[in-house]
């Protein structure tokens, strides 16, 4: 790491006397100060290697629940909306399906109503033949 330069002007103390180049970063350090600078590069190596670590156990918690992971939220979302939005159409056509049913069966009732009307009153005037059975059966189909 570092190499003794001889006497030159340390980085930090800016005083002449002897140094030492680190090898790393090609800067002359005194003799008091080459050791302040090993701590800095050890405390940088301490926050790379937390930094590892963090990722390191993110990592272990995505494979062990492979279900946490913020893609799988986004598609549970959607899910729900998807679902959401199928049922408000499905009660939407409940309803259309509903209003067409009763005014089908309206309709229906009214047509029922008149032939038997129909059927009736050739029941009473007796004047019913092979004609009036066909009519009626085609206004049944």
């Amino acid at each position: 790491m570092a190499t003794t330069t001889g006497k030159t002007s340390g980085v930090i103390c800016k005083k002449s006397k002897i140094t030492v180049k680190c090898s790393g970063c090609s800067k002359d350090f005194g003799l008091n100060h080459i050791s302040e600078h090993r701590n800095e590069l050890s405390q940088q190596l301490g926050t790379i290697e937390d930094q590892f670590n963090d990722l390191k156990l993110e990592m272990d918690e995505q494979k062990s629940n492979p279900q946490k992971p913020e893609l799988m939220k986004q598609i549970d979302k959607w899910e729900r909306e998807s679902i959401e939005k199928v049922r408000q159409v499905a009660d939407e056509v409940r309803r259309e399906l509903s209003s067409y049913i009763v005014t089908f069966a309206t309709n229906l009732d009214f047509k029922l109503k008149q032939l038997t009307q129909k059927i009736i009153q050739c029941r009473k005037d007796n004047d019913f033949a092979d004609q009036e059975i066909q009519v009626f059966n085609e206004e049944l189909k």
